[in-house]
């Protein structure tokens, strides 16, 4: 607000800088908690595990593959996060 020009980026190796008038800077910051993590301590997976997810969801649509909810008398239980367990009865087929 003081007139210059300025913007908060990050480099393809997750570090964190402001850029004003055209000049990177250093910034200091107390991000908290993220998954990945912010600036230099993102996961080194980070890239890889996104890639993959990409592809996945590419074959899923290439394939026509479809998920579908099975019908399991007992279906076995999946921790997802610390406070929530869902059903194993999500099965997929490949469409027509």
């Amino acid at each position: 607000m003081d007139g210059r020009r300025a913007d908060v980026t990050n480099s393809a190796f997750g570090a964190v800088y402001a850029v004003v008038d055209g000049t990177a800077y250093p910034v200091c910051d107390t991000a908290g908690y993220a998954p990945f993590g912010f600036g230099y301590r993102r996961c080194g997976g980070e890239q890889l595990t996104t890639e993959f997810v990409k592809e996945f969801l590419r074959t899923v649509w290439s394939r026509g593959i479809e998920f579908t909810t099975l019908d399991l008398e007992h279906p076995e239980k999946l921790p997802v996060s610390p406070r929530t367990v869902i059903d194993d009865n999500i099965g997929f087929r490949q469409g027509p």
